[in-house]
């Protein structure tokens, strides 16, 4: 069994008018399928890509992934549990939550402007008691702040004192912090300068060959994981409608919608 198994996922909203509306009107129900019966599955240590534009239901399937949506129909099982079990302990969706972290968009938005950059970090380590002595978590957060290329004296500065890359490190830094073995990455880089994109994806490279960490890399651009990805599945309104190695992709893509998505990803190198 794979690591983490997708199976025909599927999250619907209901756009409808209220009840009395649509029987006054005659109206049927507006149901909008952001995610459309998808399945896919990544071995354990190894990075899965999803591409696809905007609004092709790739952000809803990371917060499915992580647990902050609930599909309306599908699994998404890790190590072949199922985080949306409803008979699950209590105890057991714990410890399944703290194995799955999440690094999102936008490094402006994702921190809490009023929390020191050492709280930030702590905080996981402290929700999951993984360390309880004082000492050791400030030790700890020293760590990961080296970790991720960056100075224990940082622990005591807010976020906008840094940069946006510097941002998306400590936002790294946080997610190591629950100690994960899953990193869902939103599209990490998506507002990151060129230069500072390439240092973020080398990172988490580096932290995935030391850690064994297992990436679901969500992104709209198939260049930034051209070189990252193991495999790479193609969204198209919320279908999945291509999933093929990278070698493969970028040299033999099947449909007309990925061929599209290469067109507009310049500078992709094999």
């Amino acid at each position: 069994m794979s690591f983490v198994q997708a199976k025909d996922l599927t999250r619907e909203y209901d756009l409808s008018d209220p009840f009395i509306v649509r029987t006054i009107a005659m109206r049927p129900k507006r149901i909008l399928t952001a995610v459309d019966n998808v399945s896919f599955s990544i071995e354990k240590g190894t990075t899965y890509a999803l591409v696809g534009e905007s609004g092709s239901g790739k952000s809803t399937i990371a917060k499915m992934a992580v647990g902050l949506l609930k599909p309306t129909s599908g699994s998404l099982l890790v190590d072949g549990k199922n985080l949306n079990d409803p008979f699950l302990p209590k105890e057991e969706k714990l410890a399944l939550r703290r194995r799955i972290q999440m690094v999102f968009q936008s490094p402006y938005a994702s921190l809490n402007p009023r929390w020191k950059v050492g709280d930030i970090i702590a905080e996981p380590i402290k929700a999951f008691r993984l360390i309880n002595d004082h000492a050791s978590q400030i030790n700890r957060v020293h760590e990961l702040l080296e970790q991720v290329g960056l100075s224990t004296s940082d622990v005591n500065k807010f976020p906008h004192e840094f940069s946006g890359g510097q941002r998306q490190r400590i936002s790294i830094a946080r997610a190591l912090s629950s100690e994960p073995e899953i990193i869902i990455c939103d599209e990490p880089t998506s507002a990151l300068d060129v230069s500072v994109q390439a240092q973020v994806l080398n990172l988490l490279k580096s932290l995935q060959k030391e850690y064994s960490l297992t990436y679901l890399f969500i992104t709209h651009d198939l260049a930034v994981v051209s070189t990252m990805a193991n495999k790479i599945g193609v969204l198209n309104q919320g279908k999945l409608v291509e999933e093929q190695t990278p070698e493969n992709l970028f040299s033999n893509p099947k449909k007309a919608y990925t061929k599209m998505l290469l067109n507009s990803a310049p500078n992709i190198n094999f």
